[in-house]
């Protein structure tokens, strides 16, 4: 089994990498990718009622509503117990790790670009490594 995964980045050419490395590394093949925060939070709020797990790789620095924005929005819906979000930036501001910390639904923290190995490291995280074939895949 694997989980259903949003891509939330403001870059096409980042979510297209992405994609390809969520895909490729058989992480998933339920992918979707939103360039930007607001519209990732529409589709999560519409389909509420549908999404009992999934993960979302999310970007800090987005125009609009950035990713922390993002993730007090999710928190105080209370409705996603079971989404995971990892966070997935180009800065190395140990700042930004340690707030991303602060979130529940954040299990880890990843410098841009997602690659392989990093996709690997996720899958065994133990938050989520039930929902593959004995924690690796």
């Amino acid at each position: 089994m694997s989980l259903p995964v949003l891509i939330v980045d403001d870059d096409a050419g980042v979510l297209f990498l992405h994609e390809l490395m969520v895909r490729e590394s058989g992480f998933s093949e339920d992918i979707l990718t939103f360039n930007g925060a607001r519209k990732a939070l529409d589709y999560l709020e519409k389909q509420k009622d549908k999404i009992s797990a999934g993960i979302i790789f999310l970007d800090i620095n987005m125009p609009g509503m950035d990713g922390w924005k993002f993730l007090e929005l999710l928190d105080e819906s209370g409705q996603f117990e079971r989404v995971f979000v990892v966070m997935v930036s180009s800065s190395v501001n140990r700042s930004d790790r340690d707030k991303a910390k602060s979130f529940p639904h954040v299990i880890d923290y990843i410098e841009k670009p997602l690659d392989f190995e990093a996709c690997e490291k996720v899958k065994k995280l133990e938050a989520i490594s039930n929902f593959f074939e004995d924690g690796i895949s």
